[in-house]
């Protein structure tokens, strides 16, 4: 759960303000959020022409000058930013004036080896709250209501769950929720009258599962959020068969570059108040519709630690199509996953996007695939009690059908996936020591 402190909540002008905004702009015609877009990137690029030191050096040695950024198509004559880069000069990324922005020190979860410092200013953080207060609304959340978040909750490891009073919100630890403890959990959820469920996917799936094997039938969910992972398919459909709820995904990062979430009819819209998003292909053209390509993204507010077109290694298909919901913020098709949890098959071709592989696999509580040498993978399969043969023969021929017939997959039923530490639950565990393009 994100942390506010006392002190944004009494700036309600900046709060309506934004509230205000969000639920206007979110049909917008294109060429007005266009609009909008530039006017809060131009006042980003200001801002670290004056005051960033990265920036101020980095334009100078491109020859850049600030009218030479003239609109969101003049982005290209900024380089991508890699992570190594924002790691490596982090200082540099510092304004001169940071301390006028109440900056509230972060770091990224890590989650990929290489952790991230970062700070974040108050607007930002009032900012993604309307956001994320907007995007729960589409499903009908209201203002205040309780809700559960489940994660692997580090802050308080230790605690199996607390009641954060500050949003609301009733934090479990989901590293402690077993079939032993279920009722206790279950109790709770009474307790809190919780409606609305939010967490990483494979935590609240794992939550479904347990309440599902002891027959508790009465503290099911209106509507469920995920968040921090890569939402796979086979997880959506029994979350939303057990529960009769509908599962939004929600994507977001700790950089506060990007806001991309679901709506009830499926669409992954993309926030344009928050941030700028490009979609590129590894050759460095933008996506066309339906192609894969990298999420670089440009936050539009965070004055504390900007960070202009930074690569994400985080995969989307761009679209665009228009959503049924009637919004008209920008869309793209799926997010596909990460750039160091792609596989490589017996060919030398990169493969993403495997987390629709068991859409159809009913028998399967969770899965994680390792590949540890090119051309080879192995499957960790945790089943459940109608998992047979017959179903791994399936996941066998749908892997086949991605990888080719020459790459090794090896099928191992486990009673727990192996590669699991305090943090996200990651699908695809590439141990291939394979420097990514940047």
């Amino acid at each position: 759960m994100k942390e506010f402190r006392i002190s944004e909540f009494l700036s309600p002008v900046k709060i309506i303000k934004w509230r205000h905004l969000l639920w206007k702009s979110q049909y917008f015609p294109p060429e007005k959020l266009r609009e909008m877009q530039w006017n809060y990137l131009s006042h980003i690029l200001d801002f670290c022409f004056a005051h960033v030191p990265y920036y101020h050096k980095l334009f100078k040695e491109l020859g850049v000058k600030r009218h030479d950024l003239r609109s969101l198509k003049d982005l290209n004559l900024i380089p991508v930013l890699s992570k190594d880069t924002v790691i490596e000069r982090h200082d540099e990324f510092l304004p001169d004036n940071l301390k006028t922005f109440r900056p509230i020190k972060v770091r990224t979860s890590g989650t990929t080896g290489t952790p991230l410092q970062l700070y974040w200013d108050i607007d930002i953080n009032i900012i993604e709250f309307v956001c994320q207060w907007r995007h729960f609304s589409w499903f009908g959340y209201n203002f205040a209501e309780p809700f559960m978040d489940i994660r692997t909750f580090s802050r308080h490891l230790g605690q199996k769950y607390r009641w954060n009073w500050k949003c609301r919100g009733l934090e479990f630890s989901s590293q402690y929720i077993d079939e032993i403890n279920i009722l206790e959990y279950a109790e709770l959820l009474r307790k809190y009258k919780i409606k609305f469920w939010r967490g990483h996917a494979s935590a609240l799936n794992h939550l479904c599962h347990l309440l599902d094997y002891a027959d508790i039938q009465d503290v099911k969910p209106k509507f469920i959020i995920t968040v921090g992972e890569t939402l796979q398919e086979n997880q959506r459909n029994y979350m939303e068969s057990w529960s009769s709820a509908i599962v939004g995904d929600n994507y977001g990062l700790n950089e506060h570059t990007a806001l991309i979430y679901q709506c009830p009819h499926r669409g992954y819209h993309i926030s344009s108040e928050y941030g700028f998003v490009e979609i590129i292909k590894e050759d460095g053209t933008p996506a066309k519709p339906g192609e894969e390509g990298r999420i670089i993204s440009t936050g539009l507010h965070n004055k504390a630690f900007p960070l202009l077109r930074y690569n994400t290694k985080d995969y989307a298909v761009y679209s665009d199509k228009k959503c049924e919901c009637g919004r008209t913020l920008p869309l793209i098709e799926s997010i596909t996953g990460r750039a160091d949890d792609r596989l490589i098959n017996a060919q030398g071709k990169e493969i993403s996007g495997l987390q629709n592989t068991f859409k159809y696999a009913e028998g399967i509580k969770l899965s994680q695939i390792v590949q540890k040498e090119a051309g080879a993978i192995d499957v960790y399969i945790v089943p459940i009690k109608h998992f047979d043969e017959k179903l791994k023969d399936l996941v066998i021929e749908v892997l086949r059908k991605e990888l080719g017939d020459s790459t090794a997959i090896h099928i191992h039923v486990v009673d727990d996936i192996p590669y699991r530490k305090p943090g996200k639950f990651k699908f695809v565990v590439s141990l291939i020591n394979d420097k990514q393009p940047v």
